[in-house]
């Protein structure tokens, strides 16, 4: 095996040793480990989808909450001893509402895949479920009938979904059917102008109308242009559909204040997600925001568990 410590700088001690801990038990994984910091350092990485994290963030992840569950939310947890997972929790939240202008944040160490389903079982719970419930003059599921709970599992695979083509810049978590989200829903795609290369506003419009929508999804991995979210949250509403945007690919922009105004989702769109790394400089991990006080907070924090549980 190469030298795995030579990349390392002075200020990587507690890294070295953290590696001699490892390979006390497993000299594999500790060459691997090594191996890897070597080749970051060595190697240009092009990847849209990774980041770099800070050495700070690294240290932090290798610590006691590995030994933790913690389902659930902050003060509501299913296991006991959760008060400092309910700390850091609770931090990570404030910091993501004060980066990104948001009045709420649900931060927990998962994958963008995991929140935007937790996005769209939010807005499943809050649209279809709710209403459900309250015409069954129940509280709960497990509290309906046999009838009743047929007639809603049938409307939870009736709904659909607007979202940008995959030729055009989107990206599978979208509805599209090899992802879970396109078994979720009836999905269709919105382009873009063949000449103009950007999307044709218009032609999405009229797309909502005739489609009718539960949830039109704004946001890419692939689509080099300005996004108008004050005319996709428009359109959302004149169809009574619900915008959230995916904002992972382009947070870094939003976070840097470079996209303001019509160009920043979070002041439009009802539900954003994001991951902490790709244009951020954190962990593989994501999260949540909502800009509307609505059941969809509270209903996004109660699902994501079993959500989570369901998609990994």
């Amino acid at each position: 095996m190469p030298d795995n410590s030579a990349p390392l700088s002075n200020e990587s001690t507690a890294f070295r040793a953290a590696l001699d801990v490892i390979r006390a038990v497993e000299p594999r994984i500790a060459d691997a480990i090594g191996q890897e910091v070597a080749d970051q350092r060595e190697m240009l990485k092009l990847i849209a989808s990774e980041n770099y994290a800070s050495p700070a963030t690294l240290l932090a992840m290798g610590n006691w909450f590995s030994d933790k569950y913690a389902e659930g939310t902050i003060g509501r947890r299913f296991y006991a001893g959760c008060r400092n997972v309910d700390t850091v929790e609770a931090l990570a939240a404030e910091h993501a509402r004060e980066l990104f202008g948001a009045r709420h944040a649900y931060v927990q160490p998962h994958s963008g895949i995991d929140a935007n389903l937790v996005a769209f079982w939010s807005v499943l719970a809050a649209r279809v479920e709710a209403p459900a419930l309250a015409k069954a003059g129940v509280r709960q599921v497990n509290d309906l009938s046999d009838a009743d709970w047929a007639e809603l599992r049938q409307a939870f695979g009736n709904q659909r979904m607007l979202g940008m083509s995959l030729d055009a810049g989107g990206h599978l978590t979208h509805g599209f059917r090899p992802n879970i989200s396109g078994k979720m829903f009836d999905q269709r795609s919105y382009g873009t102008d063949p000449v103009s290369g950007l999307i044709d506003y218009d032609a999405l419009r009229a797309s909502a109308r005739e489609f009718k929508p539960l949830i039109i999804v704004g946001g890419y991995s692939a689509y080099p242009r300005l996004v108008n979210f004050r005319i996709m949250r428009e359109i959302a509403d004149e169809v009574g559909a619900t915008l959230m945007v995916d904002m992972a690919h382009f947070a870094g922009l939003v976070a840097g204040k470079v996209l303001t105004g019509d160009f920043d989702p979070v002041p439009h769109a009802q539900i954003v997600t994001t991951t902490t790394h790709k244009s951020l400089r954190g962990r593989a991990a994501a999260w949540c925001c909502a800009t509307t006080p609505s059941r969809t907070r509270s209903t996004a924090a109660a699902r994501w568990s079993s959500a989570a549980r369901s998609c990994t």
